[in-house]
């Protein structure tokens, strides 16, 4: 099984670099999360942390800067690990519960950033952001793991696209997580097990 990212504030305590920037940081993640990046200003991040909205501009030259170096450290493990130990799977059943399995428990531990993401994804604000775009298109991205699955696993249908697998991957899973965590109903194993079964049936599925 992928490590799941840290505590991201586990991290920031052990991480070298100024009391004041961890501060804004662990309190823009919670602010973003919860009320929105554009409902979010620099001045409550700076009350909340105890901190000056000088000390926000000293180590982040605007919030738009300040959302970016939040977000990096979220989109480089989820394009390094979220696909990882894929090639240790040995058929496409094993596969795909590994995947629902380990990789449901990767979103829930680091749900305040994956929130964070969707929100700036659905309100357009990351598709120019470098990071963004080579977090999906670059040559080591998300789209490229994708492309490769049906050339390991024969049985998946041969036509999917890297964007069609994504969502036929992504879709249920994220739908679970939030049901979970927003609307606080609880999963259940009955559930991972359909949403294992739905995946298959999807990835197998043959056009017309």
């Amino acid at each position: 099984m992928a490590q799941v990212l840290a505590n991201y504030e586990a991290q920031l305590a052990a991480a070298k670099m100024p009391a004041g920037k961890k501060k804004v940081l662990t309190t823009a993640l919670k602010l973003f999360a919860s009320n929105g990046f554009h409902a979010t200003t620099t001045a409550k991040i700076a009350k909340q942390a105890g901190v000056s909205e000088g000390t926000i501009y000293k180590y982040f030259s605007s919030k738009d800067d300040l959302l970016v170096k939040l977000l990096q450290p979220i989109l480089m493990e989820i394009k390094q690990n979220f696909f990882s130990n894929l090639d240790d799977q040995k058929d496409l059943p094993t596969l795909v519960e590994f995947i629902v399995t380990d990789r449901i428990k990767f979103i829930e531990v680091n749900f305040d950033f994956i929130r964070v993401i969707l929100q700036e994804i659905l309100t357009g604000h990351l598709v120019d952001d470098h990071s963004y775009r080579e977090f999906f298109h670059g040559d080591d991205g998300i789209l490229k793991k994708l492309q490769k699955l049906p050339t390991d696993f024969p049985e998946i249908n041969q036509e999917l696209t890297p964007p069609q697998l994504a969502r036929i991957f992504v879709g249920p899973i994220l739908v679970y997580v939030l049901q979970n965590k927003l609307l606080g109903l609880a999963g259940s194993k009955e559930d991972l097990e359909l949403i294992q079964k739905q995946i298959l049936v999807n990835l197998t599925l043959k056009g017309d």
